[in-house]
C-alpha cells in the first residue's frame, strides 16, 4: 500500500473513507463518495477517500480518491469453506496491517473520523486492535455503516453463517481499550436489531443519506404522465411481468410515458421482455452520469420500485430516498423499509402487494389518478427531506457522536421476539442453566436457568414476559414440569406443563406479568426454577444424561400477554441450514 505523504503543518479535522467495494460511475457507491468529498469540505472536514488499486484511474480522480487498498476476503461462509474462513479471520492482523500502516502515516488524532461504508469482520477486529495501540488523544472516532444483507439472509430473514465472524470480530472489539470510539450506524429497525443481536453493540439510527445533491432542484415533471420504473436483480415477478404491466396501464392511460431504469446484472431478464416499439417506452442505459440519473428522476410523475418485498424488509433503497427528496411520489412493495418510511413521513406514495387482487398495474393507475394530490404533497415534503436525508446531515451527526462517549451496550426494544433456535439471536441474553442451541430452540438443564434483558427504553406501562415453550415430558405418567418464574427476586408466574395439557408435545404460549414499570431496573434478570426435570438416559430413551426441563423456542417482552388457549397452531422455527450448525456451536460458546 502506498503511504500518504507526510503532513506539513497543522491541518483541520479529516474524514478518512476506506471504500473497499468495487463500483462504477452509475451507482450509489460512486454517488456516496462524490457527495462525501463535496459535503465534507463544506462542513470543514478534509476528505481522504481510499479505493481499491483496481479502480479505474479516471473514476478515482473524479472523486479525489487514492487507489491504495487491497481487496478483502468476502466471507461468504458455507459448509465447504468454514475452515478456510476461520483461518482467514485468524489472519486479521496481517490483512489489516496495510490499512493500519496508512492510518499511522496519516497521523490521525481524536478530532478525525474514519468512516467505513460497510462492515467487514477483518476491519471491525482490526480497527479495535489499531485503536488500542494509539497513544492518548490520538484515537479518531470510527464509524461502520451496516447494510441490509451483511448479516441477514434476504430470502429467509435468518442470520447468515458469516454473521458469526462479525460476532467474533465484535468480541475482539469489546476487549479493545478504545472500544467506545467505534460506532455502528443503521437506518432501519431491522438492521438495528441485527447489530444488537449479532454484534452485541448499541446501534445508532441514522436517516438514509442518499438524498438529492445540493445542486439538483425539484421539478414538477413533464406535461404527459411519466412513470419511472426501477428494476434490478431483486425484481422477480415484477420484472417478468413488466411488459404486461405496461400494456395494462397504457390501455387505460395511453399518453403515459415509461422510463425503465435497469440496475445490476439483469441484461438477460430485460432481453426477454416484450416491451413493444412505442416511443413512449424508453429503456434507459445501465450506466449514466449523476446529472443524467437525477434528470430522469426529476422529470417523472411517479417513481415505481418494481421489487419483490421480502429482500426489502431488510434492505433499504437509495432510489426511494432520492426520489422522495426530489418531491416525487413513490410506489413501493408492501411491508418493506420503503413502505415504513412513507408511513413515518419520509416520503409520499402507494404500496402494492405481491399476492393481491390489485396488481402493480392497478396501483400505477391509481397513482396516476391521484398524481396531482400525491405530487403536491411530495413536493411540499421534499425540502425537509433534502436536509434530513442529505449527506451533510449524516456527516454532521457523525461529528456530534464523535464528541460523546455513549453507553455501547445493546438494548432490547419492547415487542421484539428472541429466537432461541438461532444462537446469534439469543445467546447474548442467556446466562447459566441452558444447553446448546438446536434448530427449534434450547433446553434448560438442571433445576435453574437464567436470562438477562437490558431494555432500550424505560417502560411507562405494564409489560408481560411471553414465552413460546414446552416441557420434557417423556411418558404419559410423568408428573409434569413446574416452572417458577422470577423477575429479580420477585416471583411473577408459575407455569405447569403436564402430559394431559401438552397437546402432543407441541409448544404453547405462556405469559407472566412483570412488576410495575416504576419497579423495573434497566436490566431485567429472569430466573426459571424448574421442578420435574428428567434425563432421557434415566427414562431409558437415549444416552443423553442432561436433566431437561423447559424447552424454550421464542420469547418476548410485550405490552400484551400471549397465552395459548388450546393446542399450539404456530409452527416451530424452521430447521437451521446444515451449513450453519458448525458456526452455531461456535457462537454458542461466545458470551457477552
Amino acid at each position: 500500500m502506498t503511504l500518504p505523504p507526510a503532513r506539513k503543518g497543522p491541518a483541520g479535522p479529516r474524514i478518512v473513507i476506506p471504500a473497499f467495494a468495487s463500483f462504477g460511475v452509475s451507482g450509489h457507491s460512486f454517488n456516496e463518495l462524490l457527495h462525501f468529498r463535496n459535503e465534507s469540505a463544506n462542513i470543514g472536514l478534509t476528505p481522504r477517500i481510499l479505493v481499491p488499486r483496481t479502480t479505474d484511474e479516471q473514476l478515482a480522480a473524479e472523486i479525489g480518491a487514492d487507489r491504495v487498498l487491497e481487496m478483502l476476503p468476502t466471507f461468504e461462509v458455507n459448509a465447504g469453506n468454514v475452515v478456510l474462513s476461520m483461518v482467514t479471520f485468524a489472519d486479521t492482523v496481517r490483512l489489516f496491517a496495510p490499512l493500519g500502516n496508512w492510518l499511522d502515516a496519516e497521523g490521525l488524532d481524536s478530532s478525525d473520523i474514519i468512516y467505513f461504508p460497510r462492515g467487514h469482520p477483518v476491519l471491525i477486529s482490526g480497527i479495535g486492535r489499531w485503536l488500542s495501540e494509539q497513544p492518548a488523544g490520538k484515537c479518531p472516532a470510527v464509524f461502520f455503516r451496516i447494510i441490509g444483507d451483511e448479516l441477514t439472509d434476504l430470502d429467509t430473514g435468518r442470520f447468515k453463517p458469516r454473521a458469526a465472524f462479525y460476532r467474533l470480530a465484535s468480541a475482539d472489539l469489546d476487549n479493545a481499550s478504545a472500544r467506545e470510539r467505534v460506532f455502528f450506524l443503521v437506518n432501519s429497525k431491522a438492521k438495528a436489531r441485527s447489530v444488537s443481536r449479532v454484534l452485541r453493540r448499541r446501534p445508532f439510527m441514522m436517516q438514509h443519506h442518499f438524498g438529492r445533491p445540493p445542486d439538483i432542484t425539484t421539478a414538477p415533471g413533464t406535461v404527459d404522465p411519466t412513470i419511472y420504473l426501477h428494476v434490478n436483480g431483486r425484481s422477480g415477478r415484477c420484472l417478468a411481468d413488466l411488459g404486461e404491466t405496461i400494456r395494462r396501464v397504457r390501455a387505460l392511460a395511453p399518453a403515459a410515458r415509461f422510463l425503465i431504469k435497469p440496475a445490476g446484472d439483469i441484461a438477460q431478464g430485460i432481453a426477454t421482455l416484450d416491451l413493444g416499439s412505442s416511443p413512449l417506452v424508453e429503456l434507459l442505459p445501465l450506466q449514466m452520469s449523476m446529472t443524467e440519473y437525477f434528470g430522469h428522476l426529476a422529470r417523472s410523475t411517479l417513481v415505481v420500485l418494481a421489487y419483490e418485498a421480502q429482500p426489502y424488509r431488510f434492505l433499504t433503497s437509495g432510489v426511494f430516498t432520492e426520489a422522495a427528496s426530489l418531491g416525487k411520489p413513490v410506489i413501493v412493495p408492501e411491508g418493506t423499509w420503503m413502505a415504513d418510511k412513507i408511513a413515518e413521513g419520509y416520503g409520499v406514495g402507494l404500496s402494492f402487494a405481491e399476492r393481491a387482487t390489485q396488481t402493480l398495474a392497478d396501483v400505477i393507475l391509481e397513482g396516476l389518478g391521484k398524481s396531482h394530490q400525491l405530487g403536491a404533497a411530495a413536493r411540499e415534503l421534499a425540502p425537509r427531506l433534502a436536509v434530513e436525508t442529505g449527506l451533510a446531515r449524516f456527516i454532521e451527526t457523525m461529528v456530534s457522536l464523535a464528541k460523546t462517549a455513549p453507553d455501547m451496550e445493546p438494548g432490547y426494544a419492547i415487542g421484539e421476539q428472541i429466537d432461541f433456535g438461532d444462537a446469534l439471536d439469543s445467546r447474548g441474553f442467556m446466562g447459566s442453566g441452558w444447553s446448546d442451541t438446536e434448530p427449534w430452540g434450547t433446553w434448560s438443564v438442571g433445576g435453574r436457568a437464567e436470562l438477562s434483558v437490558k431494555l432500550a427504553a424505560k417502560p411507562d406501562r405494564q409489560l408481560f414476559l411471553n414465552a413460546f415453550a414446552f416441557a420434557h415430558l417423556p411418558r404419559q405418567d410423568h408428573q409434569g414440569v413446574s416452572v417458577s418464574v422470577y423477575c429479580g427476586d420477585e416471583p411473577i408466574a408459575q407455569w405447569t406443563f403436564t402430559p394431559a395439557e401438552a397437546g402432543g408435545g407441541e409448544p404453547c404460549w405462556v405469559s407472566a406479568p412483570l412488576p410495575a414499570p416504576e419497579q423495573l431496573e434497566d436490566v431485567l434478570h429472569f430466573v426459571f426454577e424448574i421442578e420435574g426435570a428428567s434425563s432421557p438416559y434415566a427414562e431409558g430413551l437415549s444416552h443423553d444424561r442432561r436433566h431437561l426441563g423447559l424447552g424454550l423456542c421464542r420469547l418476548s417482552i410485550a405490552e400484551e400477554a400471549s397465552v395459548s388457549t388450546g393446542p399450539a397452531v404456530e409452527r416451530e422455527p424452521p430447521p437451521a441450514p446444515r451449513k450453519a450448525r458448525l458456526l452455531a456451536r461456535l457462537v454458542d460458546r461466545i458470551k457477552n
